[in-house]
């Protein structure tokens, strides 16, 4: 019953995983969604990103050389991590916007040997943007003067994007 539950929470968490990076994208994925789902099976799209534990093989190799950087402490903000995790996970990982597709290809991701790898290593790079974001907002919080009220705020941004 445990390896059950471990198998649904590794799926969803790839699944979300995988829809963050189609929030993070700068593709427009509704256009992409609708023609898919109109001239193609699910099958048919997913055919076309290749073998399920082939790309965890391959999207392993890049996250492990992304980790790398990580912890050297290349990325120095929340949305810099962001936009190089979108490079590295370019390819057979990128989601194609058709939700059913989408989970379809997590759910035979989750079959594959390394899957658990990923899964973690993708903790791993979570834990560090939610770090990185904390440091965002504190530094953000100490250069508006520990101030919270908006509209300060607001014109306080307003006048360093006219600088």
């Amino acid at each position: 019953m445990t390896n059950n539950i471990m198998k649904s929470f590794s799926i969803s968490a790839l699944a979300i995983l995988s829809l963050s990076f189609v929030g993070c994208s700068d593709n427009n994925s509704g256009e992409n969604s609708s023609e898919l789902s109109k001239s193609m099976s699910i099958d048919e799209i997913n055919s076309k990103r290749g073998d399920a534990c082939e790309c965890i093989e391959s999207t392993l190799e890049k996250i492990d050389a992304f980790t790398v950087k990580m912890n050297e402490g290349v990325f120095l903000t929340s949305s810099e991590l962001n936009s190089a995790l979108i490079v590295a996970m370019e390819g057979c990982m990128t989601p194609t916007g058709h939700k059913d597709a989408d989970a379809a290809w997590s759910l035979s991701m989750s079959g594959c040997e390394n899957f658990m790898t990923i899964r973690n290593s993708m903790i791993v790079v979570s834990e560090k943007a939610a770090v990185l974001k904390k440091a965002d907002q504190d530094a953000f919080f100490k250069s508006s003067g520990g101030n919270t009220d908006a509209s300060e705020i607001l014109d306080r941004l307003s006048s360093k994007k006219k600088k």
